[in-house]
């Protein structure tokens, strides 16, 4: 489906004549064109992108916008076009993002869009199902995410540092080619892998260890999300058995993808499995989310989640194990849902890599 029919679908259940996207993501998603500020008005028969000074050259130049947006240059008229395009159109019903717009913001829409009624509109859901330029934007960034995992493996090694470790992860992603990475990269080694969203430290990587590597990148404003754990030499038996559980529990989440399940399920039979194993209380977040313009949309597989997934949903798959003073692993991967089954985007090997020195 193109994005003006969502957007009319949109309107039309919530009974609007346009809509106002302030959010950068949202813009982006539609109009391709990125911006630090700017608003973009979209009805059912035209759309209006304003930017301001910093950004009108490269806007009338972009050979990315859609032809029939408009662009419009805006300083301190800024509200008076917006008024003038809404007058033009004969709209009475203003749609507006209210699950990004803030009470500051509204207050100032109340008070210059008197002539209009605001209509709160979850806007959420409106990138859920991926478009072909999108996906083709996602493999790529999975795609640079799988290189720069190979250069990992020629990098890391006993006796270097969690930040030393992360400061080559994000260079490596830039030399590759990625636009910027998609999240502060996350590197927990040994003990540090109890924590799932660890802020890597000055701690020395030492043989024995499990390091879990959280990763992604920026490609053509959509991103990938990928965790890897990989063992420094030998490790016990008791991180062994914890990596083997995760394996199994990520292979069974990977294969209850398709069209038609319900994204909250896959999180319970994970889960489930997980418990069976010995290990539920150390498994301590949802499954996995959906990736795209953000790192985090919708859908969640989540225990709260409940989104039916459709062909061309995209959703990670990432169960972890995390004991305190032990450590920890997690296996993720992005996901494409497809009519029936799925297709992975990420081609990183799941299969513990344990590095000799």
């Amino acid at each position: 489906m193109k994005k003006q029919e969502i957007i009319n679908q949109l309107l039309e259940k919530n009974k609007a004549e346009a809509i106002l996207f302030y959010s950068p993501e949202n813009r982006y998603w539609f109009s391709k064109f990125k911006s630090s500020l700017g608003y973009l008005i979209i009805t059912k028969s035209k759309s209006y992108l304003l930017v301001d000074g910093r950004y009108i050259t490269a806007a009338r130049n972009s050979k990315s916008i859609p032809s029939e947006i408009e662009i419009r240059e805006f300083s301190n008229n800024l509200f008076t076009q917006i008024k003038d395009i809404l007058k033009i159109h004969g709209v009475k019903r203003l749609g507006f993002e209210s699950d990004w717009v803030h009470y500051a913001e509204f207050e100032r829409y109340s008070s210059v869009f008197s002539e209009q009624t605001l209509v709160p509109i979850n806007c959420s859901e409106i990138r859920i199902v991926k478009d072909e330029w999108e996906i083709e934007q996602l493999q790529k960034a999975c795609d640079i995410t799988n290189e720069v995992f190979e250069a990992i493996l020629g990098f890391v090694k006993p006796g270097i540092t969690e930040k030393e470790l992360q400061r080559f992860v994000d260079n490596e992603f830039l030399v590759k080619g990625a636009e910027k990475i998609s999240f502060d990269t996350i590197i927990a080694s040994g003990v540090n892998g109890s924590m799932p969203h660890a802020v890597p430290t000055d701690k020395v990587i030492e043989l024995g260890d499990l390091v879990t590597i959280d990763m992604g990148c920026y490609y053509n404003g959509y991103c990938s999300d990928q965790t890897r754990t990989i063992a420094i030499g030998e490790i016990d038996e008791k991180l062994q058995d914890i990596y083997n559980a995760v394996y199994e529990a990520q292979s069974l989440g990977i294969s209850l993808v398709s069209s038609g399940v319900n994204a909250g399920e896959i999180h319970k039979q994970v889960y489930n499995f997980i418990e069976q194993r010995g290990y539920g209380g150390y498994f301590t977040h949802g499954l996995g989310h959906g990736y795209g313009v953000e790192i985090h949309e919708e859908p969640y597989a989540s225990a709260a989640g409940n989104t039916i997934l459709k062909e061309n949903m995209t959703l990670t798959i990432e169960p972890g194990i995390y004991i305190p003073g032990l450590g920890g692993v997690r296996i993720e991967d992005d996901i494409l849902v497809l009519k029936d089954g799925y297709r992975m985007l990420t081609s990183s090997t799941r299969e513990l890599i344990k590095l000799k020195f």
